[in-house]
């Protein structure tokens, strides 16, 4: 089988098992009451069935499953990263399930995503091939950095932490994180796929086309007006997944700053914005871009077609300029025009800032 057909094969494997598990799903949701509640901070307005970020879950499990059986040729080491990968996945969705239907409070919320994240990235103290660890990366107007141990293992529990929650604090409208996940997803399958013959980066781009098949199952059924969200289960998980592929097989810390870019200035933002009005960084409020342009007068259609673009654009910009250093200069220029946006959305009086759980 050729590259493409393998790739193809993976995708509408993961499209195909996550579509289909929505129905039962949903089903299952209604039958138990497993609801989001409308509330001052929420956009929607009648409860909605919060659990569909399983339908995801299941269709990347079963499409890495199924990518085994095909004509692949994969090292041992990255076999192991891609079993550590989905141990701490699914750890992922089980505490994240737990919460979205019994609640987890913030501060035992992080520390199992600091768990999760250790599942991944402490093998490499007993193996310096085990593990998933971001040890090196490229530095505009210097060189390649190797970090010493202790500090490349600290950096990437703060990535993949970090990851996972700049995607859940996106999931604020309808498609938005999907959308968002989804381009970025389809940013690090090329970064990974056009690569030589024999370059083990192919079979790292199965990871991400994956990934972006299941989100695709999914996203028809959370387009507004969403018939289910995906919840904590599905925008931590999708956080988790992209910052460990953006990692396994080698970093790729500027494609995915840059596809991810707006959702983690969003975050940077927010979290500013909260200590400086003497709020908890870990508590929800309304405070979000999505959020502001939303009291300004955008649909969430328009809002979600925004964040696509930009997310589209600065992912381009990834993938096309041939330095670092312009990658660097496309970063400042995204974060000066995101930042810009939100000082502005700022002075505006934003509606609501109830503090109930991590946002």
């Amino acid at each position: 089988m050729s590259h493409a057909l393998i790739a193809g094969t993976v995708f509408v494997i993961a499209a195909a098992v996550s579509t289909g598990a929505m129905r039962p799903i949903l089903a299952f949701a209604q039958r138990f009451s497993l609801f989001d509640m409308p509330e001052a901070r929420r956009v929607h307005t009648v409860p909605i069935p919060r659990i569909g970020g399983l339908a995801i879950y299941f269709g990347f499990i079963i499409a890495i499953a199924i990518s085994f059986m095909l004509p692949v040729l994969r090292f041992a080491e990255e076999i192991e990263r891609i079993l550590l990968l989905i141990v701490a996945a699914t750890l992922v969705v089980a505490v994240m399930l737990f919460d979205d239907v019994f609640g987890v409070p913030p501060i035992p919320k992080l520390l199992f995503q600091i768990a999760a994240a250790g599942i991944v990235v402490f093998p490499r103290v007993r193996n310096e091939q085990a593990g998933i660890v971001i040890e090196t990366f490229n530095v505009p107007f210097i060189d390649t950095v190797e970090l010493p141990l202790t500090i490349a293992i600290l950096f990437t529990l703060f990535w993949i932490v970090g990851m996972m929650n700049a995607v859940n604090w996106a999931d604020g409208l309808d498609g938005l994180a999907g959308s968002v996940t989804l381009i970025a997803a389809v940013i690090l399958f090329l970064h990974t796929y056009f690569r030589p013959p024999g370059d083990p980066q192919f079979t790292i781009s199965l990871l991400a086309i994956a990934l972006a098949g299941a989100i695709v199952g999914f996203l028809p059924w959370n387009w507004h007006p969403a018939r289910i969200i995906m919840g904590d289960t599905g925008a931590m998980f999708l956080g988790f997944a992209l910052a460990t592929i953006s990692v396994v097989g080698g970093a790729k810390i500027a494609t995915a700053l840059l596809a991810l870019g707006v959702p983690i200035l969003d975050m940077a933002w927010v979290i500013l914005y909260r200590v400086i009005n003497g709020r908890s960084p870990l508590y929800a409020d309304r405070g979000h871009l999505h959020h502001r342009l939303l009291d300004a007068g955008l649909s969430q259609t328009q809002i979600v077609a925004v964040f696509a673009m930009l997310t589209a654009v600065f992912g381009t910009f990834a993938l096309a300029l041939p330095t670092r250093e312009m990658k660097l200069f496309a970063m400042l220029g995204m974060g000066a025009v995101v930042l810009a946006l939100v000082a502005a959305l700022a002075r505006r009086k934003s509606s609501g800032n109830e503090i109930d759980e991590i946002a």
